[in-house]
């Protein structure tokens, strides 16, 4: 019996040297988790408040122009900026922002005009283009908010 308490004994200590280093393991990765680390839901940008966001938003004239498999289409979009200024600049532009529109248009099909992904397509075109407008500053997004094809 002296055995197997001794073998019992020599079991023991492996076993809670395992378990310690497995607890030590554990609450090192606690604390570079949570203390250590930077907090992911302060580093999320905050969402702008609706005054905000209508400040720096500029909407497009209610333009009609025809495309190319000889229909009717007419549109608003509302351009999101990254400022106030920005927003300025694109109004004093508005007649080229026109012109980039109508030009894009005229070139499209319905087809090309029917599905969310489509449009997705047009506005990110439009949002590249309309960036390369302005020599400082930022368009963040731009919307369709109105879209009619007859």
């Amino acid at each position: 019996m002296a055995e197997e308490e001794k073998k019992k004994s020599k079991l023991k200590l492996p076993l809670i040297m395992v378990i310690v280093a497995l607890m030590m393991v554990g609450a090192g990765y606690m604390v570079m988790k949570y203390l250590i680390a930077p907090d992911e839901t302060k580093a999320k940008v905050e969402q702008p408040t609706g005054e905000e966001l209508d400040a720096r938003s500029l909407q497009t004239d209610d333009l009609t122009t025809n495309i190319s498999d000889e229909r009717f289409l007419n549109v608003q979009f509302t351009i999101v900026t990254d400022d106030q200024k920005t927003r300025d600049d694109l109004e004093l532009r508005k007649f080229q922002i026109n012109n980039i529109i109508l030009g894009d248009l005229s070139t499209m099909k319905k087809s090309d005009l029917d599905s969310k992904a489509d449009m997705e397509k047009l506005e990110e075109k439009l949002r590249v283009q309309f960036k390369k407008l302005i020599q400082e500053g930022d368009v963040q997004r731009v919307y369709t908010t109105k879209k009619i094809i007859q």
